[in-house]
């Protein structure tokens, strides 16, 4: 992986759980669904999930259309 897109490991995670509820790679879910099933891992709280995709956006794995989070495709 490109070295400018690292991310910590619990935006890593935060991914995995968006990516999967999504339904993959490419597809998209509202913010307000995504924050949903990030805070509703019990690892994370709602400033944890706000981090995250905060984290996701400004490294380019998720991005914003109006209201709706976007998971960006990767080359992998």
């Amino acid at each position: 992986m490109n070295e400018g897109r690292r991310i910590p490991p619990f935006a890593e995670d935060t991914l995995a759980l968006i990516t999967e509820a999504a339904g993959g790679v490419g597809e998209e879910l509202s913010k307000e669904e995504a924050l949903e099933i990030i805070s509703a891992d019990e690892r994370f709280d709602a400033a944890d999930a706000n981090a995250a995709l905060e984290i996701l956006q400004k490294r380019g794995y998720i991005y914003y259309i109006e209201e709706s989070v976007r998971i960006t495709p990767t080359d992998k």
